[in-house]
């Protein structure tokens, strides 16, 4: 099975080429606020990153926090979209399980340093914005748990959803410490664990 292109925006192994100005400036500030922290990072900062000025982006995003909240939700539709078109490619349930979990671990292994964002920077959003990206996280995370439940009808989706939020940790936990295994062999490792967890709650009575 081919591994997928890095195609999120700002990824660690090459961005995708942005289209529009917003699209553009979500992907600049991604990027520094991945390298740098929310905190340590400027408007002035992601300005300069594009050739414009900082307040040129006052034109499009009204606070910095604000274009934070957009740079989740533009990542989170992009990886719910990623994970569709990678289902389009399987006929059964068990193989669109495997294309979403390869896709996911190649997308990991792709952007480590981007993905750490929702965990460190999170907290700096409102709460209003904090629960729509919330929401946002859930709509992929959904993809998993419906393909799971039709690979085991008899499966809760409450049953369902755990067993996904476990591989996905388990996943971006993983990820991070590749113990000298180098790339290639750490995904297929990554996705035979994850399917064996998957399989195994799928087998519960």
């Amino acid at each position: 099975m081919t591994q997928r292109s890095a195609a999120a925006v700002g990824t660690d192994a090459g961005p995708r080429r942005p289209s529009g100005r917003r699209e553009a400036i979500i992907a600049a500030a991604l990027e520094l606020f991945a390298r740098q922290g929310y905190q340590a990072t400027g408007i002035d900062e992601i300005g300069a990153a594009l050739d414009i000025t900082g307040p040129a982006i006052y034109r499009h995003f009204s606070s910095k926090q604000e274009l934070l909240a957009a740079v989740f939700a533009h990542s989170f539709e992009i990886r719910r979209d990623q994970i569709r078109e990678a289902m389009e490619r399987g006929e059964s349930p068990h193989e669109k399980l495997e294309l979403i979990i390869r896709d996911t671990v190649c997308d990991t292994l792709d952007r480590r340093r981007a993905l750490t964002l929702y965990t460190t920077e999170l907290s700096h959003l409102a709460p209003e914005d904090r629960r729509s990206v919330i929401r946002k996280k859930k709509e992929f995370t959904n993809e998993w748990v419906h393909t799971l439940v039709e690979v085991a009808p008899s499966l809760s989706p409450a049953d369902a959803t755990m067993a996904v939020l476990c591989v996905q940790n388990l996943i971006a936990t993983l990820a991070d410490t590749d113990g000298g295994l180098g790339r290639s062999r750490l995904e297929q490792l990554l996705v035979d664990m994850s399917l064996a967890a998957l399989d195994a709650a799928a087998s519960q009575p």
